[in-house]
């Protein structure tokens, strides 16, 4: 990087269902500042569209780690040309393309991408991740590059909250943010830590996180709070289906016991990266605590220490052990419709799940092609989860049990609308899908695959909505010859629907 460092975000701040995975370098607000890579290695890896990194490099070193830099406007001129090598073999813009160590070295300060706004990005800024590349855990970004940025501010504990337990105890949960200076931004906390009277019984150091324990997050903070009023409290204590291994506790899983009438000293320290701490003292005053009033049995539970399976007529919903970090309450509504299937209805509010839990819907009613039967969750917004048939039920994944779910049926094929002016060698066509959502499109020229890429900033293909798509004849390998050619665009939906646009143009 060619200008002063300064952080728009660190690593291991709680996101709704993930860590933030890297550090995010501010841009000067524009695309296109050089980014080099931060050691020797070789590219391993060149990815368009994928999990929101837009276009990504990932650069593998010796010792050990891969850095992925992200959100990139474009690639340097080699690895364009090795992206495009691909993308017109694959005959797809999409692309997730593997090298070998001997296809493309680079050195410490090579260039390798341009900064850009791609992806799910809000605004122009270089997103750094660095993986194990042997278990992609993700570490942080400062034990490599902390040297290089100043900060000599103290994290800052804006509240506590506590958490009565049934069994008498209590659990502590904290909202805080760390700081730089020369900036607004706040971010995460590198180590927490609760003492009680002078004794660790809780601790958090947020130095490596497993991909895998991603959605854990939820567990640690309170979702629900931070659902409602945008602000991450985070426990003290460890939930009992919470398997974060950043998170340390005594034998209680950090709940305090107030058990003898007197007061009970609690301190809560919070340390930044670079040794920067707050302290907090809190003064509890004890006595006989009283188990504080449960939620009713009956009502239904995803239960955390078993595998969950919850049945009503034309559904069945399976949650394994470990899912949850604790038994989750449900309400658990099912709605009588004239449509494909019921409407099922299992949270009013948000309720993620540590990993996608397995749902099933039966259609009341035979269709022509069950294959074109997909899920939709109706929660806030309309998401389209597809779904396999088979036996007479459609099975999807789902990650959150908010909202409501049926069946619907999609045998439309996508729109396709030319926006191109004739004789232009910008070739634009919006394409869209209010079904099951576009999953490809391909374009072809006198039957030779040209590519178009999308246009539209922080939509993806494989979503419903419009999105606008462009190809530049000029930057095609077909030749310009002047005569008529023929154009054939081909759009297709996630249940397999097809719509072909053609027409004559002169290039």
């Amino acid at each position: 990087m060619t200008h002063e460092i300064s952080l728009a975000g660190n690593f291991g701040e709680p996101r709704p269902n993930h860590f933030h995975g890297g550090l995010d370098f501010r841009t000067e607000g524009v695309e296109g500042k050089p980014i080099m890579t931060i050691g020797d290695g070789y590219v391993s890896r060149l990815t368009v569209g994928k999990s929101g990194f837009g276009n990504a490099v990932y650069v593998t070193h010796p010792e050990g780690y891969t850095s992925v830099y992200c959100h990139l406007k474009r690639f340097s001129p080699r690895l364009e040309r090795l992206l495009k090598q691909w993308q017109y073999a694959n005959e797809s813009y999409e692309a997730d393309v593997r090298l070998r160590p001997t296809d493309c070295p680079v050195a410490q300060g090579q260039l390798i991408a341009f900064s850009g706004n791609t992806g799910h990005s809000f605004g122009p800024h270089l997103h750094l991740e660095i993986h194990d590349t042997r278990t992609w855990d993700m570490l942080d970004p400062l034990e490599f590059l902390g040297k290089y940025v100043n900060d000599t501010v103290p994290p800052q504990i804006h509240d506590i909250r506590m958490y009565p337990q049934p069994d008498g105890g209590v659990g502590f949960a904290v909202y805080a943010d760390d700081y730089m200076q020369n900036s607004s931004n706040h971010y995460g906390i590198r180590l927490t830590q609760l003492l009680v009277e002078g004794r660790e019984v809780f601790r958090a150091d947020v130095s490596g996180i497993p991909g895998s324990c991603n959605r854990m997050v939820n567990s640690w903070g309170d979702y629900d709070y931070f659902h409602d009023h945008s602000r991450w409290y985070l426990k003290t204590f460890i939930e009992p289906g919470n398997t974060l291994p950043i998170l340390h506790a005594d034998e209680h899983r950090g709940i305090v016991y107030f058990p003898e009438d007197r007061d009970y000293h609690l301190e809560f320290i919070l340390t930044d990266y670079f040794g920067n701490q707050t302290k907090k003292q809190l003064v509890v005053h004890g006595g006989e605590a009283s188990p504080q009033q449960g939620r009713m049995e009956g009502s239904p539970k995803i239960k955390w220490n078993t595998t969950n399976v919850i049945s009503r007529p034309g559904m069945q919903l399976v949650v394994p052990y470990g899912y949850v970090g604790v038994d989750t309450p449900l309400d658990i509504v099912v709605e009588p419709t004239d449509s494909l299937s019921f409407v099922y209805r299992f949270s009013e509010h948000s309720t993620p799940l540590f990993y996608d839990a397995e749902l099933s819907l039966a259609p009341r009613q035979e269709v022509r092609d069950p294959s074109k039967l997909y899920v939709v969750s109706h929660f806030g917004k309309d998401i389209a989860l597809g779904g396999t048939y088979n036996d007479g039920w459609v099975t999807t994944r789902v990650r959150d049990l908010g909202g409501s779910f049926e069946l619907l049926y999609d045998d439309v094929p996508p729109v396709i609308e030319s926006k191109t002016t004739d004789g232009d060698p910008l070739l634009r066509f919006n394409i869209s899908d209010e079904g099951s959502g576009v999953q490809s499109y391909k374009g072809y020229l006198d039957g030779q695959f040209i590519l178009f890429k999308a246009q539209t900033q922080g939509l993806t293909v494989n979503a419903r909505g419009t999105t606008l798509i462009a190809c530049r004849l000029t930057n095609t390998p077909v030749p310009p010859t002047g005569r008529d050619r023929r154009l054939r665009l081909v759009v297709t939906d996630n249940r397999n629907n097809e719509q072909v646009f053609e027409t004559t143009i002169k290039y």
